[in-house]
């Protein structure tokens, strides 16, 4: 390899630029503008009786699942929030409207986290 070769490779790796590899060059980002942003866990106080279970029938995952009311948003469609992507693949009932509700681990950063309001795009 020659010396730019080498170079540009090291500034590929080394630089400190996040890329959101989830997002394609071909997808189409549509604005949801500001949207109410809310987590959950598995725990009851959460989710009741349903756990990790989805409306989906999927298991819930932190950094891919999110809530959404699925007469605003489609089951399947992928949700950016932040530099995060999501899958909306579950619903609850206090999940209304323009209201994203993020999948956590960990009761305790529901509660850190709290109620938020961010920009949306559907990943189309």
């Amino acid at each position: 390899m020659n010396k730019l070769m080498i170079s540009i490779f090291l500034l590929m790796v080394m630089l400190p630029i996040r890329v959101d590899a989830k997002v394609q060059s071909d997808e189409r980002l549509l604005s949801m503008g500001e949207c109410k942003i809310t987590y959950y866990c598995s725990c009851e106080e959460c989710s009741g009786k349903w756990g990790t279970q989805t409306s989906t029938g999927n298991h819930c995952e932190e950094g891919r699942t999110c809530a959404v009311d699925p007469d605003v948003i489609a089951y399947g469609t992928r949700v950016k929030v932040g530099n995060q992507v999501y899958v909306a693949e579950d619903c609850g009932s206090h999940v209304v409207g323009d209201h994203i509700d993020i999948y956590v681990d960990d009761h305790e950063v529901t509660e850190k986290l709290g109620v938020q309001y961010k920009t949306v795009y559907l990943i189309k």
